[in-house]
């Protein structure tokens, strides 16, 4: 008896991304997509309707919380294993994902092939970090010893995490409000918790830091 492919939900607002996750199942047997979903809430929805193998899912969602998505998907489908596949290169939301409850992180830099053995990875019970993040979190964890203000950051929440790195990747207050769907207001709110946490008197400073954590700095 031939046994069925396992069933996994995509969940991702990529076109690119989801036309070539589509095209990596069609060249494996093992796999077989059972659903797609582009936002929070039609993800919630087809993960309890379909009840997957494996969810693949991004963790910017229209600007939502990845993680917050994530632990609702672990009660909604406790036995199924997650795969967050996400263009945040950052150890620190791997580790995050990780304690929220996936069993892997793939970095999208380092492309589908990576997807196909970390699936084969959690599949066995294991979990999987792409080497692009390992080295990262192999690096950070050194720093952090040495460098009091980079172990600090760990205090931000997953959304000043988001405008952290996104500060340093040279995006205004507007283009974080448009991106993540808040009011600049807002964002100028989570920009000052932000200097809060980390002491920092100014908001060059913040700058700086930004572009220092995005460069691996910190």
């Amino acid at each position: 008896m031939t046994d069925l492919p396992d069933r996994v939900l995509i969940i991702d607002d990529h076109p690119v991304v989801l036309y070539g996750l589509r095209f990596l199942f069609e060249q494996d047997a093992r796999y077989i997509i059972c659903g797609e979903a582009a936002d929070s809430l039609s993800a919630r929805t087809q993960a309890e309707l379909l009840q997957p193998d494996f969810v693949i899912l991004d963790l910017v969602l229209g600007g939502r919380d990845g993680i917050e998505l994530l632990q609702d998907l672990t009660a909604i489908v406790p036995s199924a294993r997650l795969l967050v596949y996400s263009s945040q290169n950052e150890w620190r939301f791997a580790r995050r994902t990780i304690q929220a409850g996936a069993k892997g992180y793939v970095a999208k830099s380092e492309g589908l092939a990576v997807v196909a053995r970390a699936l084969d990875i959690i599949a066995s019970g294991d979990t999987f970090i792409s080497e692009a993040v390992r080295q990262r979190l192999v690096d950070a964890f050194q720093t952090d010893i040495v460098d009091p203000q980079a172990a600090s950051i760990d205090q931000l929440s997953n959304r000043e995490l988001q405008v952290l790195r996104m500060i340093g990747e040279g995006s205004s207050s507007r283009d974080i409000a448009d991106a993540l769907e808040l009011s600049i207001k807002t964002v100028g709110t989570y920009c000052e918790r932000i200097k809060v946490k980390l002491q920092l008197e100014s908001l060059r400073d913040l700058e700086e830091l930004a572009r220092d954590h995005v460069l691996g700095r910190t």
